[in-house]
């Protein structure tokens, strides 16, 4: 799933419960994708959906960013911490679920780095054999493009749930 999905399914879960700050449920759901920022390094095919796509990431990110964040906003510090963490556990699923690339194993590496084995509960997508992995990143970026069809209706509906909320709070003011 792109940023963008991950980033919409944000949105969903943090309207499910509007105790929940939106901008730290996005944030958790987009942050096990930092790693990106390195795809076109030579290991990246090997670290992707791993070093950062596990619960040891998701536990020790949500702790720390939640902690800084609950001061800067002077907010109840659990409510930031689960927030993150409830954005980067939906990340873990759904990557779980939808993955078209093979090329480093289907799904992530939930319990690394205790356990190199990649899980997944099922795949969605019908992976690329011998596709180009991400030694190919703008190939594999724009393989990436097919799993859009999975995502487009959530970033959809969390536009309109954005909408919404905005259109709320204006008419509070």
């Amino acid at each position: 799933m792109t940023p963008l999905g991950h980033a919409g399914l944000g949105v969903v879960l943090a309207h499910v419960d509007r105790r929940l700050p939106l901008a730290a449920v996005v944030v958790g759901a987009v942050l096990p994708d930092i790693d990106f920022a390195l795809v076109w390094a030579p290991q990246f095919n090997a670290w992707h959906r791993v070093v950062t796509h596990n619960l040891v990431f998701v536990a020790a990110t949500s702790l720390v960013v939640g902690v800084l964040w609950s001061r800067e906003h002077r907010a109840a510090r659990w409510t930031y911490v689960l927030a993150l963490a409830l954005g980067g556990l939906s990340h873990l699923l759904v990557d779980a679920c939808l993955d078209a690339n093979a090329s480093n194993g289907i799904g992530v590496a939930i319990g690394w780095p205790f356990r190199d084995a990649m899980w997944s509960p099922f795949n969605l997508l019908d992976p690329a054999p011998g596709g180009p992995g991400w030694g190919d990143p703008t190939t594999a970026l724009l393989g990436a493009l097919r799993g859009l069809a999975w995502e487009l209706p959530g970033i959809v509906l969390a536009a309109v749930l954005l909408w919404r909320r905005v259109r709320a709070r204006r008419a509070r003011a």
